[in-house]
C-alpha cells in the first residue's frame, strides 16, 4: 500500500518529543483506506500499534517493530447528528470537543478543556478529572476491527473503571457518540474556566 511509510520518526508525534522510529507507519484520512490496510492482512494484530496525540505515551528509542497507525484529519470532527447527540470522531483532540460543546450551549464536557489529547485515546483510558470522566456523557462507539468490519458498541456493553475501558485491543475506535444535553452558554464558560484556572493552580 502506497500511503505506508518506512522508519518514520516519532518523536514529532509525541508530546515530550522523544522516541526512535516506526518501522512501518500509517496515517489514513478515511474509514475506506484503514478498511483496505486491514483487508490486505499484512500485519497480525500483535504488529499493530495505535498512536492518539501523543500526550499520554512514551515512545522508545530505536525501531519500533511493525506497524504504527496514526488516524489522519479525516477522523477529527465534531457533529450534532441529533437533537441531543454528538458524533466526535476519534481524532478529535479533548479541547476541541469541550469548546464546540461551549459554543453550542451544551454541557458536561467542561473538564475536557484540561486534559490533554484526542477522544479515542480518552475513551480507552476513560480521562477524567475533578470527579468527571469521558464515559458519564458516552452512548456508544463505532469501531473497526483487524477484519476490516465495523461495529457499534453500546456503552453498556464495555466496562469503564479508573482510568481504564475494557474494549477488545483489537478494536480500532473511529468515532463515538455523546449525549448533548443544553445548559446556560454563561455558565458553562464559567465553569471551564473555573477548571482550567484550578489546574493551573494545583501544577507544582
Amino acid at each position: 500500500m502506497q500511503n505506508i511509510q518506512k522508519n518514520i520518526q516519532l518523536n514529532k508525534y509525541s508530546w515530550f518529543n522523544l522516541g526512535g522510529k516506526a518501522e512501518y507507519f500509517f496515517k489514513p484520512n478515511t474509514i475506506k483506506e484503514l478498511k483496505d490496510l486491514f483487508l490486505q492482512k499484512k500485519f497480525s494484530n500483535d504488529n499493530i500499534n495505535f498512536l492518539g496525540a501523543g500526550s499520554n505515551t512514551l515512545i522508545r528509542d530505536g525501531i519500533l517493530k511493525g506497524l504504527v497507525i496514526k488516524l489522519g484529519p479525516g477522523f477529527s470532527f465534531v457533529k450534532i447528528i441529533e437533537e441531543n447527540m454528538l458524533q466526535v470522531g476519534a481524532a478529535t483532540l479533548d479541547k476541541t470537543l469541550s469548546i464546540f460543546a461551549l459554543n453550542n450551549s451544551i454541557e458536561g464536557f467542561e473538564f475536557l478543556s484540561c486534559i490533554p489529547g484526542s477522544i479515542g485515546g480518552a475513551i480507552i483510558m476513560n480521562s477524567g478529572c475533578y470527579n468527571e470522566q469521558i464515559s458519564d456523557r458516552l452512548l456508544s462507539i463505532e469501531a473497526m476491527n483487524s477484519e476490516g468490519k465495523i461495529i457499534e458498541i453500546k456503552k453498556q456493553d464495555l466496562k469503564f473503571t479508573y482510568r481504564n475501558c475494557d474494549l477488545n485491543k483489537k478494536y480500532l475506535i473511529l468515532s463515538a457518540k455523546f449525549s448533548a444535553v443544553k445548559s446556560d452558554k454563561s455558565i458553562i464558560k464559567k465553569k471551564m474556566e473555573y477548571l482550567v484556572n484550578k489546574k493551573k493552580n494545583n501544577k507544582h
